[in-house]
């Protein structure tokens, strides 16, 4: 399989991830009328054939599959995480092993289901999801990120993905192995979370955040809905620099686009304007794709921001999770089954996106669609 290539002959500036988070399934329905469910309704919906995974799952799998993870290879991909005892976890098992990530730490716990949700989505294909807390995955402890660790001697710069739907305890766990180690510590959190990731010094121990402006909105704490993004987003800066003077934090607003905040510099990236299919898994997609872009050594931003997606060439690792978020949401399940380094550069040329020199060697077989390749 092609593979991302690294910007530097040295190789991946990243050459493994470690991550926790959920590992589990779901199913969508497609839900009649765009107002909000209400606390008492009962309404009717539209069970769709599509399939949905979990946060860590989407974003290793992405990453796994751009970097050509292998065991042992020169990029490697290590969840740790748990299942159920059940046909659907250890099928999610086979599918992890099979993009290559090392499976050794995703276990199989009798007495609890694999993890599950329930995914909704209006018609104008916003939506949200109801997962199970009682899962398998509220089983992953602790003592899972210490063992781990305790038998773990690969060298070599690495990043770090604390993810939702696991224990926050264990999350803290692993950036605090991160923060001794010197990693890049990489984190996402839930809106309902915020207070006691706090309290628990997550925000501390965090080098990059990744959150959506709900989440932002909690952590700036402003509760009037009337309150525009351009307020809650410095209001969400400026509490988390009083925290973390270093952080630096991506924001992705759904259609409206993506910002990150580091090095004192504010940048706006839009999004690449495609027909949506759905738009479960896309913010998980565009941190999997700046993730990706941060193995291969291209910078977190460009240094400004465009007024559309490629008004200037692309150059930053946010603009390779944008792209990869524009090719997700083209496909009705939570991972595009065909995302690859062939079909995302195919789509890049059929949307006439720009690269610079850099990026240009992300992708530097020589692909062709009839129009432009890459040297």
């Amino acid at each position: 399989m092609t593979t991302l290539h690294p910007i530097s002959k040295a190789g991946f500036l990243f050459n493994h991830i470690i991550a926790t988070g959920g590992i589990g399934s779901g199913i969508f329905f497609s839900m009649n009328g765009n107002h909000d469910l209400g606390r008492n309704e009962s309404r009717m919906a539209t069970l769709l054939p599509y399939k949905d995974f979990c946060k860590q799952h989407i974003i290793m799998h992405y990453v796994s599959v751009l970097l050509g993870a292998t065991v042992n290879g020169k990029f490697q991909s290590f969840p740790i995480g748990k299942v159920g005892n059940d046909d659907i976890g250890r099928n999610l098992i086979e599918n992890i092993k099979a993009v290559g990530m090392d499976t050794g730490n995703v276990r199989i716990v009798d007495g609890y289901n694999t993890l599950f949700s329930v995914c909704f989505q209006y018609p104008d294909k916003s939506g949200g999801n109801i997962t199970s807390e009682n899962s398998a995955s509220s089983r992953v402890l602790p003592e899972d990120i210490s063992e781990f660790f305790q038998q773990f001697n690969l060298s070599g710069h690495e990043i770090i993905l604390a993810a939702p739907e696991v224990p926050l305890q264990t999350r803290i766990k692993l950036l605090e192995y991160g923060r001794q180690r010197g990693s890049l510590n990489i984190a996402s959190i839930l809106s309902s979370e915020v207070g006691d990731f706090k309290n628990m010094h997550g925000f501390t121990m965090t080098d990059v955040l990744a959150v959506n402006m709900d989440e932002a909105r909690s952590i700036a704490r402003v509760m009037d809905a009337s309150v525009v993004s351009d307020m809650i987003i410095e209001r969400c800066i400026k509490t988390l620099k009083e925290i973390n003077a270093d952080i630096s934090i991506i924001i992705t607003d759904g259609a409206n686009g993506s910002y990150c905040y580091t090095k004192n510099f504010l940048e706006f990236t839009p999004v690449l304007e495609v027909p949506v299919t759905a738009t479960a898994g896309a913010g998980d997609a565009f941190l999997a794709g700046t993730i990706a872009g941060l193995c291969c050594g291209l910078p977190l931003n460009k240094g400004h921001s465009d007024d559309h997606f490629s008004a200037t060439e692309l150059e930053s690792a946010v603009e390779l999770g944008t792209l990869l978020s524009a090719l997700a949401v083209t496909s009705p399940d939570t991972i595009h089954p065909d995302a690859n380094t062939e079909t995302l550069y195919r789509f890049a040329m059929k949307h006439k996106v720009k690269f610079g020199s850099n990026f240009s060697i992300l992708f530097k077989k020589n692909y062709r669609n009839g129009s432009q390749s890459t040297r």
